[in-house]
């Protein structure tokens, strides 16, 4: 019993000590401005919907596996499912490939979310540069390219 309320004392000396000795609620110098920021306003043309009719939103690509050979195509429509298979080819390539993908939504409270869709593409050579996919619901802005690693719309 001597031994434990001994041990008990020590580790809390060693806790309440800790906040002492330990500094980690400073990791920078840098101090955010108080004042709100502009530097991309809530009415800037890249948050408005996209033109046409179901047109997809909040296109993204993800790695897909640990191996890099895998991405993710990820996005959402509003008014209907429409596809979630995803056509793709490599640069070079005149060969069509055809992913196909899944979608859900999901309620909470009265919101309702659009149609979430996610196609992995698997099997791809690790070293490709460039990766063109479209998408069979894309009615607008059909194109997501991943280039060395940065998605765009085409």
């Amino acid at each position: 019993m001597k031994y434990l309320s001994s041990f008990v004392v020590i580790v809390l000396v060693l806790v309440l000590n800790s906040a002492v000795f330990c500094h980690g609620g400073n990791t920078s110098v840098y101090v955010r401005k108080v004042e709100k920021t502009v530097d991309m306003p809530l009415d800037n043309d890249v948050f408005r919907v996209p033109l046409g009719y179901n047109a997809p939103q909040q296109v993204h690509i993800t790695q897909g596996d640990r191996d890099g050979k895998a991405v993710i195509v990820s996005w959402v429509t509003q008014d209907k499912p429409g596809s979630s298979a995803v056509l793709y080819w490599s640069e070079n390539s005149k060969l069509k490939k055809k992913a196909e993908g899944k979608f859900n939504t999901y309620r909470f409270y009265n919101y309702t979310s659009g149609y979430i869709h996610h196609c992995t593409i698997r099997n791809l050579e690790v070293n490709f540069t460039s990766l063109y996919i479209h998408s069979l619901s894309f009615t607008v802005l059909p194109y997501a390219c991943m280039i060395y690693g940065v998605c765009m719309l085409c």
